[in-house]
């Protein structure tokens, strides 16, 4: 209970505090009017199926044919008003997709939804998915359960600037992009607010943590200035995927700006990247004004280059991959297409991931000179500062201070009448 009230204990809640009161904020006024949709989804429990129906639909060349399946279950609502009511419900399937989902048996757990019958203007409930979502919270809790057990406060930091990182983007950036609201603006203070509330709550505040903010802000700026140039250079229209058609009709009186939206991303994205090589730079020099004797800033700023070149490498092998990874499924759909290269590498698609990529990387790599340089000039002058005071200004030297004997000012004890 007493650390509460420490200098780091009260900096701690502090920065908890603003973070919520931000937060609250800005979701307030990025309350954006969405589309609304009719559609209504319940959980419900299979209790067991009733009828399996198969039909063939012969094709145009009479030779081949697709199938279908419906499945007839019973099952009980889990929620809504008609909890515990059980009814007939409709799993179709169609043998025209080359996957298809597994047919529902006894005690599963799905999601959902009814269609109104043509003839009789009865509810028609038919089979969604499956349910997810209980799963996905235990994955989610072990998962916070392993960042407390090895990181201790630590890790209980973590989750906290992890909860607030998502609810700044998905109750105040992403809602003020639908809303209307300037998207460079909103990406640039979402940043801030996501790289001072983040390194704040892990590190404290203190001189670590503000090499770390001004390096990565150097960085992300670095970034955002390489992608609005870069969107201006190769004519960049922001329409990726057909996704990106229907966003221009999600808010008639203010059509999203696609072109700010991929900027946007390229930014986002390389945050948590050059936010990690600007802590990992930061700590390395904390550690090294620490132990490093006759320091000067030369030699840090040597040292810390040497320990930054290989947060390089990694990092920036890390952020290629991510993207890879996140786009595979569209890489491979491309590769097997085997369309000509000259097509391939002028899709906006392709040249979208490239950016993110390179300019995430080339975020990284100016985020490490000026966290460096930053933390050298400011742990070497704090040195200065300590050597100041703790020199003693001596006026008169043959006043000894007091309590020091004669042996201590020569040697030799001096004898007096």
């Amino acid at each position: 209970m007493k650390k509460l009230f420490t200098r780091q204990g009260v900096t701690f809640i502090a920065v908890i505090l603003l973070s919520i009161l931000f937060i609250t904020l800005g979701a307030n006024l990025s309350k954006a009017q969405l589309l609304t949709s009719s559609d209504q989804f319940y959980r419900a429990r299979v209790l067991g199926l009733e009828d399996v129906q198969v039909k063939e639909i012969s094709l145009d060349d009479g030779e081949s044919s697709i199938s279908s399946k419906s499945v007839f279950f019973k099952a009980e609502f889990t929620n809504g008003p008609d909890k515990g009511k059980a009814v007939t419900m409709l799993q179709y399937i169609d043998y025209m997709y080359a996957v298809q989902p597994d047919t529902v048996s006894k005690g599963d757990s799905i999601v959902v939804s009814y269609t109104a019958d043509p003839t009789n203007s009865q509810k028609i409930w038919m089979f969604i998915d499956y349910n997810r979502i209980h799963y996905m919270v235990f994955i989610c809790l072990a998962f916070f359960a392993l960042i407390i057990l090895i990181g201790r406060s630590k890790g209980l930091a973590t989750i906290i600037s992890l909860i607030f990182t998502a609810g700044a983007v998905f109750l105040v950036y992403i809602p003020g992009i639908l809303g209307g609201q300037n998207i460079y603006l909103s990406t640039i203070v979402i940043s801030i607010f996501i790289i001072l509330m983040s390194l704040c709550v892990l590190n404290g505040v203190n001189i670590k943590t503000f090499c770390a903010v001004l390096g990565n802000m150097g960085g992300l700026a670095v970034a955002g200035i390489l992608a609005l140039l870069t969107n201006q250079l190769l004519g960049i229209t922001g329409i990726v995927d057909e996704d990106c058609l229907f966003l221009m009709y999600v808010n008639s009186q203010h059509p999203l700006d696609l072109r700010a939206i991929v900027w946007g991303s390229i930014v986002i994205g390389s945050l948590g990247a050059v936010m990690d090589v600007a802590m990992s730079i930061a700590s390395a020099m904390n550690e090294l004004a620490e132990t490093m004797e006759h320091r000067t800033v030369k030699r840090m700023i040597r040292s810390g280059m040497n320990i930054g070149k290989d947060a390089i490498g990694t990092m920036t092998n890390t952020l290629i991959l991510a993207y890879i990874g996140g786009s595979l499924a569209t890489v491979l759909l491309l590769v097997a297409s085997n369309k000509d290269p000259l097509y391939l590498f002028n899709m906006e698609m392709i040249v979208v991931e490239v950016l993110q990529g390179i300019i995430g990387s080339t975020g990284i790599l100016f985020a490490v000179p000026v966290t460096v340089i930053i933390a050298a000039y400011l742990y070497d002058n704090r040195a200065k500062d300590g050597e100041k005071n703790q020199q003693i200004p001596v006026d008169n030297p043959a006043v000894e201070p007091a309590g020091a004997s004669a042996e201590d000012q020569g040697g030799k004890s001096v004898k007096t009448d």
